[in-house]
């Protein structure tokens, strides 16, 4: 098994944020030597199940985070949660439609995977 990437007291992020009234995304990533390295997701529903959902959202992002510092590809990522419906939402921002938490999640690591893309740094 590869190493573990060990983590620095202080990395630079950006958080994106997708509301549709009632349900509500906010992903952050975390960059470590300019490569996404830490996932946080918190999703806001109003509903019964909303501390289920939170909780799911969470241990997805912490899974995330563990197979990045592990060196799993974003892509790997990506593939697997791109496309998974729930309830499918326009996101204004990104200027498309958002299917659920997990598709969301893989839009935005679409985005930080882009060599395009420039993570940002720590001042």
């Amino acid at each position: 098994m590869t190493n573990k990437l060990s983590r620095p007291t202080n990395i630079p992020s950006m958080t994106w944020f997708h509301g549709t009234g009632s349900h509500a995304i906010q992903v952050t990533v975390g960059f470590i030597d300019n490569e996404p390295k830490e996932i946080f997701m918190r999703t806001s529903v109003d509903h019964d199940y909303a501390t289920c959902d939170r909780a799911s959202s969470e241990s997805l992002a912490r899974s995330i985070s563990i197979g990045l510092r592990y060196g799993v590809p974003l892509e790997a990522y990506i593939a697997q949660f791109q496309g998974i419906t729930c309830m499918a939402t326009f996101d204004a921002t990104l200027q498309r439609v958002v299917k659920s938490p997990a598709d969301y999640l893989a839009q935005i690591l679409k985005i930080v995977s882009d060599p395009k893309f420039n993570p940002p740094q720590l001042y």
